[in-house]
């Protein structure tokens, strides 16, 4: 294949390039359709190169806007990730405040519940000294039977919710579950025995609800 630069090179190195005169160089019929056909080929390529010169330009174009979105895609991802976050923060937050009143609203329940009950040992306190004094009453027998059902019913309540009576007589004395009002010297006993029930104590599921009202030992001197 034949190049302008070859043709340049035979001309420059042709003899009659220095002998004659630029305006009297001649080519022949075939050179100069040679030439021609080059000529036209290099158009050819230039207008091609320019085509795919120009198709270049706008793929590097797209180029970077494809970075550009890519950039702003990983804008988007951090600031899903960053609301994701935040919101695992607020559900656990949230998470927290539901156990927490929930606690607390089980301590109220609890502390409510154990007032109630308390008031209600004192009732049942009552019922019972007062169907005791019935006892040496002559003739009342209706009214007896009436306070012993009151008393029952009472009993059966309170043994719903939990709550047990203690008897405390002939244990040792125990500051957690009960108070100690009197003390009666004893040769029997050791010190810190439980004589008597003065104020009857009792248990609330296991725990203590009401401590029991007692009299305990101590040595003679």
């Amino acid at each position: 294949m034949v190049s302008i630069g070859d043709y340049f090179d035979k001309f420059i190195n042709d003899r009659d390039f220095y002998e004659k005169p630029l305006s009297k160089v001649s080519i022949s019929r075939e050179e100069y359709d040679s030439l021609k056909a080059i000529a036209e080929k290099y158009e050819l390529l230039a207008t091609e190169h320019k085509k795919i010169k120009s198709k270049n330009d706008a793929l590097l174009k797209e180029l970077d806007d494809l970075k550009e979105d890519a950039r702003n895609f990983k804008e988007l991802e951090e600031e899903k990730e960053k609301f994701i976050q935040s919101l695992l923060r607020v559900r656990a937050d949230f998470d927290n405040y539901k156990k927490m009143a929930e606690r607390e609203n089980q301590r109220y329940r609890s502390y409510v519940r154990e007032n109630i009950l308390n008031k209600l040992v004192k009732h049942y306190d009552d019922l019972v000294r007062a169907l005791n004094m019935l006892e040496i009453i002559e003739n009342g027998e209706s009214i007896k039977k009436g306070f012993e059902l009151l008393v029952k019913n009472f009993e059966k309540l309170l043994k719903e919710e939990g709550v047990e009576a203690m008897n405390c007589e002939g244990e040792k004395f125990d500051p957690y579950k009960h108070e100690a009002l009197m003390t009666e010297e004893s040769e029997d006993l050791p010190e810190n025995i439980i004589i008597e029930e003065l104020d009857k104590g009792y248990y609330l599921n296991n725990n203590i609800l009401r401590p029991a009202k007692v009299t305990i030992s101590k040595k003679s001197k």
